[in-house]
């Protein structure tokens, strides 16, 4: 049960994935992310002892699917390699995309080499992974298939844990990262588990020990991997609550705003149209406003010269201060219209060089809901 449990976890990440990539535009490190991951399912999934039997039946040779798994943890190093470098990398596209294809290249010709090994070791009775590790690790002669591989994945799982702690932060993808890379951490660790039993035979260190901390390791990989799109998911659901105050009030006020839009759909696309919807409402407001302001009289051209130059002139205020001035100027107006309270100007609508878009109509929205309560 547990193996399927991390199977599915393993799984449901590699389908968040390929869906990530189906939706945006392709690209290595999402190609990458697919092929590490869906190759650790595949790990977890030929662990289960039913399936191990059904498999090294249905092929013909008994303990087919240990083999199998040794070649999907490679594939999951390479994959993780390839993703690792191609994000840390400042090269250009083309060079990336070769130094991709060799590794994949070098995990393809290790895979066929043990491919090739497993074979030459011949037929052993059939039985369940777990203690087919414990009869041929640290066997004089058995122990061969398996040096090549593990070699492989310590190497390309040392770099990927070392470029992965580099380059995590405080960031949302950053601490995804880090969850991700302390999973290849604990496979780097089982991995040496292994290794030190087939080259040595010592009875200090347990193969159950380490697969089970191959277990924990994988749990952590998905864990790692899925940890993004729940965070999106939760800052998409608080994101919504905290505009709608404001977006249902500047719909009253412009209904055309929404006129050829579609309200459902996935969260983020929700998020992103309504604050479509506040930013075209804003200007709007803005637009009608500056038509209803008093004009200067004939001839008195320092008062014209003024406004334009206020217009223009960023606001020597806080950011959040700055926010809070529009919104104290639509929900003074939310019940006669924008012409019933008295327009700052258009220079506080511009964003601070320190907000983006996205962060300046939020914390608009943020100013606004303050205000209601």
């Amino acid at each position: 049960m547990t193996v399927w449990v991390i199977a599915g976890l393993l799984g449901m990440a590699t389908g968040v994935r390929i869906g990530w990539a189906l939706v945006n535009k392709q690209s290595l490190v999402s190609a990458a992310m697919i092929v590490a991951l869906g190759s650790l399912a595949l790990v977890a999934a030929l662990n289960w002892a039913p399936l191990t039997l059904l498999i090294d039946t249905a092929l013909g040779w008994p303990n087919l699917a240990v083999g199998l798994s040794q070649v999907a943890l490679i594939a999951c190093a390479a994959g993780s390699c390839v993703m690792i470098t191609s994000v840390a990398s400042h090269r250009s596209a083309v060079t990336i995309r070769r130094i991709a294809l060799l590794q994949y290249g070098l995990a393809a010709a290790v895979a066929v080499l043990t491919v090739v090994m497993f074979f030459r070791a011949g037929r052993q009775p059939e039985m369940a992974p777990a203690e087919y590790l414990v009869q041929n690790l640290g066997s004089s002669g058995m122990s061969l298939p398996w040096l090549v591989p593990l070699l492989y994945v310590m190497l390309a799982l040392t770099l990927v844990a070392w470029a992965g702690v580099r380059h995590s932060n405080s960031t949302r993808r950053g601490r995804a990262l880090f969850v991700f890379t302390l999973g290849i951490a604990l496979i780097l660790l089982a991995s040496a588990f292994f290794l030190l039993r087939a080259v040595s035979d010592t009875p200090l260190i347990g193969v159950g020990t380490a697969v089970v901390l191959l277990g924990s390791a994988m749990t952590v990989v998905g864990a790692g991997s899925l940890l993004p799109t729940v965070e999106d998911w939760f800052a998409g659901r608080r994101e919504l609550q905290l505009i709608e105050p404001l977006k249902s009030e500047l719909e009253r006020r412009q209904p055309d705003i929404g006129i050829g839009v579609r309200p459902r759909g996935p969260l983020v696309f929700r998020v992103a149209e309504g604050l479509s919807r506040i930013s075209d409402a804003l200007f709007l407001e803005a637009t009608a406003a500056q038509r209803q302001r008093p004009v200067a009289a004939d001839g008195d051209e320092s008062v014209e010269d003024e406004s334009v130059e206020d217009e223009y002139a960023r606001p020597d205020v806080a950011p959040v201060k700055q926010a809070r001035v529009i919104a104290e100027w639509i929900y003074a107006g939310r019940s006669g219209g924008a012409e019933a309270a008295q327009f700052p100007g258009p220079q506080w609508l511009r964003q601070p060089d320190s907000y983006s878009d996205r962060e300046w109509i939020i914390e608009i929205a943020r100013q606004y809901r303050d205000l209601g309560g």
